[in-house]
Formats: structure tokens, sequence, C-alpha cells
């Protein structure tokens, strides 16, 4: 809408209501009314919208897309007894439209009258054409929806794509069925056939990546949700998803590609700001990644996550006094994400701030206690300042909490560290035993240990 365009709205909104207002009498035509019924709805102000369809009804009577427009502003305020008094009202003046038998079965169906309304649109059957069928199973879809039978749903939905390969409620509600039924691979062979319908369908390319993307086959859905934007250059969607799916398998590169190209289609936001971050966070580039958080940071001062990334950024350049500033920002908006506190506790240990760096810890396992990663960092830690024997201690602790060889492995480390080699290689025979690939776990806890002779032998022997 142009701004003359909206100008002209918005003077005739102020006319109708100060008429209203003063008690005016007043007659607007067919469009005014068209025009100030979509404004109000588009508002959300229902209310008004029903107002002025009131209006609209006594002065154009014979108008029959005045009635059948505040049946459905009814039914969307969940008023569906009197959106069937208004819709009966509509069918004397047109008699047999099948438009207002079609909302009187979706209202019937509200009212928990499902029989009655599935009588209705069998009649309707009687004298359908395609174009007829395709509304009709798309009511029948939702009566189905209702009454939570998604297998019928899904075929309501399909019968009705297969009539009009376009249509625009079918392909958007037939995906959230798919998801409750796991219909994927019947998804990718109906969207298939509705693409060879109709090959510039984005809602069914969306649709389509959306299937393969949950069947595993990334690269099948990267390839339709591209499809999807590159037909609708509008369709924020599936930039996004395409942008995620390629973050999620590390094509960071591609992730972020796509996320600029979402950038020159739409306003920016604190979201997608994050999001470039990231990508160039992950691709190494700390300062570019800094510059799009500091961006984002201004368009939603309050954004955590970001404060958070941008303390891993110069946690990752070894700048640990402004990265322990930056997290510790991010815990003054959220106090109650425990990877915060963690990254908080990995600045101060940098920078021997040791009795915080261990409330951080701490407090980052009190938050998540059965979060195995937070008793290893604190372990770590401590086997740092050497205090092993607690380190011991509190592996024992966190069995209470968290199961998994990581804990044996911690434990190996710290056997190691206090000398006791022997009890260490016996239990790193179990742990090997156990779980061979999480031996790295060792390493990360006493990197020396990686050039032990003992070690490396018992590992080469297991490897074989």
């Amino acid at each position: 809408m142009n701004f003359e365009e909206n100008q002209t709205i918005l003077d005739l909104i102020s006319e109708y209501e100060t008429s209203l207002e003063k008690g005016d009498s007043f007659f607007l035509d067919e469009k005014s009314y068209a025009q100030l019924i979509e404004y109000y709805e588009n508002e959300d102000l229902i209310d008004k919208a029903l107002e002025a369809t009131e209006h609209a009804i006594r002065h154009h009577g014979y108008v029959i897309d005045f009635y059948i427009k505040k049946a459905r502003l009814l039914m969307e305020d969940h008023q569906d007894a009197q959106a069937l008094t208004v819709l009966e009202r509509a069918g004397l003046f047109a008699p047999g439209e099948p438009g207002i038998d079609l909302l009187r079965a979706e209202a019937m169906a509200h009212m928990g009258l499902h029989d009655e309304a599935f009588a209705l649109l069998a009649e309707l059957k009687k004298q359908a054409n395609s174009t007829l069928f395709c509304e009709i199973y798309v009511c029948e879809a939702l009566i189905h929806e209702l009454l939570e039978e998604y297998e019928q749903v899904f075929e309501a939905l399909r019968a009705a794509l297969l009539e009009n390969p376009r249509h625009q409620e079918a392909l958007e509600r037939i995906w959230l069925c798919i998801e409750s039924t796991k219909k994927y691979e019947e998804s990718v062979r109906l969207h298939q056939q509705l693409l060879d319908l109709d090959p510039y369908s984005y809602l069914a390319w969306y649709n389509l990546g959306h299937a393969y993307a949950y069947l595993g086959n990334y690269d099948e859905a990267i390839e339709a949700y591209e499809y999807a934007y590159l037909i609708n250059e509008k369709f924020e969607f599936a930039y996004r998803d395409r942008a995620e799916l390629c973050f999620e398998i590390k094509q960071y590169r591609k992730a972020l590609n796509c996320y600029l190209e979402l950038l020159e289609q739409t306003e920016s936001d604190s979201d997608l700001l994050l999001c470039i971050g990231q990508c160039y966070q992950q691709l190494e580039d700390y300062v570019t990644a800094r510059r799009y958080y500091t961006q984002a940071l201004q368009a939603d001062t309050f954004n955590d996550e970001v404060l958070y990334y941008i303390g891993e950024c110069y946690a990752e350049e070894g700048k640990w006094k402004r990265a322990e500033r930056a997290f510790a920002k991010a815990i003054e908006i959220e106090d109650q994400r425990e990877e915060y506190y963690a990254a908080l506790a990995e600045a101060q240990f940098e920078l021997g701030e040791w009795k915080k760096a261990e409330t951080n810890f701490k407090k980052a396992i009190e938050l998540a206690p059965d979060q195995i990663q937070f008793w290893m960092q604190y372990t770590g830690f401590l086997i740092e300042i050497d205090r092993v024997e607690e380190a011991l201690t509190t592996l024992q602790e966190a069995e209470n909490y968290s199961i998994g060889s990581e804990i044996l492995y911690c434990r190996i480390a710290c056997l190691f560290a206090l000398g006791r080699r022997q009890e260490g290689c016996y239990w790193l025979g179990e742990a090997l035993a156990e779980d061979y690939e999480m031996h790295r776990t060792l390493f990360e806890m006493m990197p020396a240990l990686e050039f032990d002779p003992d070690v490396a032998a018992m590992i080469t022997d297991y490897s074989a």
C-alpha cells in the first residue's frame, strides 16, 4: 500500500469514528465498508470490525459478502452460534450459495456438531465442481483436526491439493499434519506430485524441504528451501530454515550467504543479526562476528545471548577481561543459564580469579546437575589448581546426578595426577573396554597423558 492509499484509509477511519462518537448519521459505499472491516481485522480489532459489518449490512443488506464477513469474524471470536444465525439470514438472500454452507459446516464443527457438519458437506459434494470439491476437502480436514483424527486430516488435505495444487491454506496446514503423523516419506511423494503439476509452488517446495530435512536428506532439503525463496524472494521462512539447516550440518559459509541474502530482502532484527554473527564466529572471523553482535545488541539491548556470544569471541581471542565483562552482563539479564556461569568461570580462571571461578562453576552445576560437561569443567579446574583429591570427591558426587564414561575418564586423570598409576591403568582398561571413543576426554583433562608411554600403549592395544 502506497502512502496516498494509506492516507485515504486513515482519513476514512477518522471520518467514520468521528461520526460514531458524535452520533451523526452517515452512509458509506460498499468499497469503503470493505476497507474499514479489513483495516480493523488486520489490526486485530475484532469488536470494531464486527461493528463495521453491522453498519455495512444495515446500509447494504443485499450484499452477501458482508454477511459472510460478519460470520467469519464471529467465528474468529468463538461466537459460532451467532455466526450460524447470520449465515441463515445470508441464505435467504442467496439460497444454494456454497460458500455459506461451507461456513455453516465449519461453525457446526466448532460447536461439536461434527456429524451434522459432515452431512452438510456430503450434500454439497453432490453438485460440486473441482473448485468446490477442494474447499469441501479443506473443511473436512478442519473437522477431522478438531476430532484429532490426523490420518484423515492428511487424506483430506491431500485430496484438496490434488484438486488445486496451489491452495495456500491447504499447503500451509498439511505440514502441521505431517509433523503430527510423521508421514515424511508420504509428504515427499505428495509434494513431488504437486510440483509436477505446478513447478512454481513455493509452498510445495518449502514443505518438500521440511520432509527431506526430517528424513536426513540434507542436500535435497537445502535445495528445496532454495527453490522456495527463489520463486518467492519475500518468503522469509525458507531463507531462515535453509540457513538454520546449513548451520546445523556445519556448512557455515552457505548458512552465512543465505542469511545475508535475507538481510537484503527484509529489515534487520536482533535475531537475524545474531545468526549472522554466529556464522562469522564459526568461520573464526571474530571481529566481523562482534560487529554483527553489536548491531544485534543495539536492536535489542536486553538480548543476553548476544552478550554471551560476544564473550565467546573475546575468549577465542584470549581477551579474557573483555570476555569476563560480557559474560557478567549476560548473567545480569538472565541469571538462570548454566552455560553463562561456566563461561564466566573459565574466563575468571584464565585471569587468576580462582575463588570467583569456583563460585561460578558451582553455580553452573547447581542449575544443571544432570549436565556432565559442567562437572567435567569444574573437575578440570580443580586439577589445574592442584586440588586433585577434591576433584575425586566431586566426581563421586557427580555420579549421583549423571552417568557416563566421561566421569570414569575424569577419575583416571585424577588418579594419574595423584601418582596412583597402577590404579589409573586398571581403570583405564575398564574405560577403554566400555567406551573407547571417549578416551580423548582423558587428554582434555590432562594433556600430558597423551605422551605417557603406558597410556599410549594401552590405547594402541584397544584400537587394534
